[in-house]
């Protein structure tokens, strides 16, 4: 779960993300017609493709720590702060959500900020564009995933205590709120990269 330093504290559930900055060689989605037909849509079926399966491990793993991974109908592409559904990912909601006395704009299956997000300059909140922004909050982190292989569990623990300044959800989080284990979140890392 999230502090007040670009995350939010919420006592049940862990949904927040933080951070922006310069993002790595990622494409984004073009504007064809069948994209701009489907831009409102949140169906996980339009993340396919948008990175690499081993990348894909670590975002599910990232999903699964915040809470959001199978909910709201459309695997948390559309899933705000608390729980919150929303249909259409057209564009972040920006709106805030409160509950357990906190209140956050957190979004998507990665619970980005409309702060974040707009430092992201992603022209929607597509579950294509929620992959790749995941993916370069992960790189501005200074974490590197390797393409064809797992990380090894020295690799994975140092991968942690970097991007638990971005998840509060994850090992080693210095926000001080309910956190996930190590042996939890490598277990289901190594589920989903096959190590």
């Amino acid at each position: 779960m999230p502090s007040l330093h670009h995350v939010v504290t919420f006592s049940l559930v862990s949904l927040s993300l933080v951070g922006c900055a310069s993002a790595p060689d990622v494409q984004e989605e073009e504007g064809t017609s069948e994209d701009a037909l489907s831009s409102s849509s949140c169906a996980s079926s339009l993340a396919a493709g948008a990175v690499n399966a081993k990348t894909k491990a670590m975002l599910n793993t990232i999903a699964w720590s915040e809470g959001t991974a199978g909910s709201c109908g459309n695997d948390g592409y559309s899933t705000g702060f608390n729980f919150n559904c929303f249909s259409s990912c057209a564009k972040h909601p920006n709106k805030k959500w409160t509950a357990g006395g906190y209140t956050s704009s957190a979004s998507g299956r990665y619970q980005f900020l409309s702060t974040t997000w707009s430092g992201l300059g992603m022209s929607s909140f597509s579950p294509r564009n929620q992959d790749l922004g995941g993916s370069r909050l992960i790189s501005n982190r200074g974490v590197t995933l390797p393409s064809t292989r797992a990380l090894t569990a020295t690799e994975f623990s140092n991968a942690m205590k970097k991007l638990s300044k971005e998840w509060a959800s994850l090992p080693f989080s210095p926000y001080g709120q309910p956190t996930k284990t190590l042996s939890q979140t490598r277990a289901k890392y190594c589920n989903f990269a096959g190590c």
